[in-house]
């Protein structure tokens, strides 16, 4: 009787244990990383109560008779399937997806705990802690080279919040472009009168095919700013920026002329003219019959330039005060005042000379207008864009253009007057030359007094800008120049970093240069510069494609060698301009010159701005200067028998004997799972399945109460028995 009341006991302990696991379990189905328990019963040692004897003679075997006395718990096993991963917004939340544990300690690395739980975050010194305060354990990246020793033993993660990194110096700079190939191939025009390496006199550039330094095209045009008729009806006439010219009904023209000692002021309205040519003939009627005889004589240019010509015997005429009435258009204005030397000055013109207003276009067209003041005269000239020759202020090259404008400022040109600038002593200097490495024309004063360069203009807005420069004062001894010309050109430019994180920028112009009949290949020099007062060495180079456009040849070496002038190192930067025989960098096919592509592998300094996790576990920090490196890598733990580790609370283990030591390394290796960042791993506990259990712990309990009270009313009647 009493082995029943024992054993209904047992298992009414073994029910209760059980019903403590699922209780435990149910109660920590939210919790992050929960691993839910099971339990495992076991009979209690029976006793018996007569051995088991076997067969002899003619009487069979005997099974031994014994009486069971209960159960116990044998053990409470942890069952760590994988639990469902939740997505969260944290950076620093990670699940581990497969086998494995994270490693953490709060004492520098003495000791570790194990967790499933990744809820981890960053504390205010920069640990990487888990919501206890132990810091998880892994690798530091190198500070210098950004990498990751994993074969050294695990530390504290630390990564501060305020990490910075050093600048990068560039050290290679990659280009890939194409450079036209159907651009013309022709030599910069060097100084006047010098000869190329051949001995040869130098061949200057055609005006057509040249580009500014930006490489974009002048594309000056020809033969399309002649003065077509004398007659053209002022509707249909242009000034010298291509602009129409319109006038009111009431323009009116006065002028003031002084002749032999008598000064008159004569009026054309513009009832008298609606020709450039009827305006020369009104004024030429007007000033005759202020003075009674024909002393002066206008007449429209080839160039469309109006003339005043003195044609008095032995008299000077003098114009002054140029004024107009009503809606003059402004450049006729203009035009009309370059007759007296400019605004508020008066002009002289001897017998037989002459002066001209500034042109006007019978059609719009490319022409280039410039004015010189010598003092005594202020002549105005017109250079049009023609293949027409040398000699009539038409030019076709570089060299024609700075001819004519020799001419001009020394000769007097085409204005009817002598030279303003040269005396005897510097008639045969050169006062226009073309810088043999720019392609600038350069304009110098080798007059005591100072000269005036008078404003540029040019209906071609790339043309007029290379040009404009030009305008201004000349002091004595001194020089102007234009804006360099270019041929066949493509520039580029890059932004590069020195040692201290400062950034310049390198400009490279590429310059098509020859062409060899007989290998069929082109050259193009390369050239690079950089702002002042920065310097270059090894500055420029030569590249040969062949007749595919392939590059073939490189001149060597192909590196740069930059000084910034700012208490930096001088600095070496290596040139990929593709390889040899290949399409990779640098092309020459017949399109547009274009950059493609263009790298460098320098950097500013930069600060931390935030940090990313990948699966591998390598916490990367994103910063400011747009740079990316590993700073740290997560540790990942495996054991052999992971139902062997102790419970240590706050969802953290401990080692056993019979868990085996830990075997530390990466994710995704050796058998190690790997990480899922943004996600925390939920509990395994299936409530369920749990309830399940619930029910038939339950059950359980009440049979074996049952069998104690049975046991007890078996007692109570043998007590009866005695009355």
């Amino acid at each position: 009787m009493l082995r029943s009341l024992w054993s209904g006991v047992s298992g009414l302990k073994s029910e209760q244990e059980a019903m403590d696991v699922v209780g435990n379990n149910v109660a920590n189905v939210n919790t992050i990383g929960f691993k839910k328990g099971r339990i495992t019963f076991v009979d209690v040692l029976s006793q018996t109560m007569s051995a088991a004897t076997g067969p002899e003679g003619n009487i069979g075997g005997k099974n031994a008779t014994q009486v069971g006395l209960g159960d116990t718990v044998a053990v409470v096993d942890n069952i760590f399937s994988q639990g469902s991963l939740q997505a969260t917004s944290k950076t620093t939340d990670l699940a581990i997806q497969g086998d494995g544990f994270f490693v953490v300690s709060d004492d520098g690395g003495k000791t570790y705990r194990y967790t499933r739980a990744g809820d981890f975050s960053f504390d205010a010194a920069g640990n990487l802690v888990n919501p206890e305060g132990f810091i998880v354990q892994g690798w530091m990246a190198n500070d210098e080279t950004h990498k990751i020793n994993t074969a050294a033993s695990i530390e504290n993660i630390v990564v501060p919040q305020d990490k910075t990194v050093p600048a990068g110096i560039t050290k290679n700079i990659t280009l890939k472009a194409n450079l036209n190939g159907g651009d013309h191939i022709e030599e910069m025009a060097p100084a006047h009168g010098s000869v190329d390496e051949s001995g040869n006199p130098a061949t200057p550039d055609d005006m057509a095919v040249l580009f500014d330094v930006n490489g974009d095209a002048i594309n000056l045009g020809k033969e399309t700013a002649k003065f077509a008729a004398h007659d053209t009806s002022f509707s249909k006439i242009y000034d010298i920026n291509g602009h129409q010219i319109q006038l009111a009904s009431n323009a009116t023209i006065s002028m003031d002329i002084t002749y032999n000692g008598t000064t008159s002021t004569i009026t054309v309205s513009k009832s008298e003219f609606n020709t450039l040519g009827s305006l020369a003939s009104a004024i030429t009627k007007a000033v005759s019959h202020a003075f009674g005889s024909h002393i002066a004589s206008l007449s429209v240019t080839p160039d469309g330039e109006i003339k005043f010509k003195d044609v008095a015997a032995s008299k000077s005429i003098t114009i002054a005060n140029i004024a107009t009435v009503g809606d003059l258009n402004s450049y006729l204005k203009h035009a009309l005042i370059n007759l007296q030397s400019g605004e508020g000055r008066s002009a002289t013109i001897n017998a037989g000379d002459s002066r001209t207003t500034l042109a006007f276009l019978g059609k719009a067209g490319d022409v280039l207008a410039m004015s010189y003041d010598g003092g005594a005269n202020y002549n105005t000239y017109r250079y049009v864009q023609s293949d027409t020759g040398v000699g009539n202020n038409d030019f076709h090259t570089i060299e024609d253009l700075r001819a004519e404008i020799q001419n001009d400022i020394v000769n007097g040109g085409n204005a009817g007057s002598s030279g303003a600038w040269a005396t005897s002593t510097t008639q045969n200097k050169d006062w226009v030359t073309i810088d043999p490495n720019s392609g600038e024309i350069v304009i110098h004063n080798y007059n005591t007094n100072n000269k005036v360069i008078g404003a540029v203009y040019s209906n071609n807005l790339k043309f007029a800008t290379i040009m404009g420069t030009l305008s201004g004062l000349v002091n004595s001894g001194a020089q102007v120049s234009s804006q360099p010309f270019e041929a066949a050109v493509h520039v580029t430019s890059i932004d590069v970093y020195d040692s201290l994180g400062n950034k310049h920028t390198v400009t490279f112009t590429f310059r098509k240069a020859a062409y060899d009949p007989i290998t069929k290949h082109t050259t193009w020099d390369w050239k690079a510069t950089v702002p002042s007062p920065g310097s270059v060495s090894n500055d420029s180079g030569e590249i040969q494609f062949d007749q595919t456009g392939r590059l073939v040849y490189l001149s060597s070496p192909l590196a740069i060698t930059v000084d910034w002038k700012n208490g930096t190192t001088q600095q070496v930067i290596n040139l990929d301009f593709g390889d040899i025989n290949t399409f990779d960098g640098l092309t020459q096919f017949s399109l547009p010159s274009q950059t493609t592509a263009e790298t460098q592998d320098g950097y500013p300094g930069g600060s931390l701005q935030r940090i990313m996790i990948n699966q591998d576990g390598v916490i990367v920090g994103i910063f400011s200067n747009g740079k990316s490196y590993p700073l740290a890598q997560i540790s990942l733990s495996k054991f052999a028998n992971n139902e062997g580790l102790m419970k240590e609370g706050s969802s953290m283990y401990s080692e056993t004997s019979n868990s085996g030591a830990p075997i530390i390394g990466t994710a995704g290796t050796g058998g190690r799972g790997t990480f899922a960042p943004s996600h925390l791993e939920m509990s395994n506990v299936d409530l369920a399945e749990e309830f399940t259990n619930m029910i038939i712990y339950e059950r359980a309990f009440q049979a074996n109460s049952r069998s104690i009270t049975t046991s007890d009313q078996m007692i109570q009647e043998l007590l009866n028995l005695k009355r």
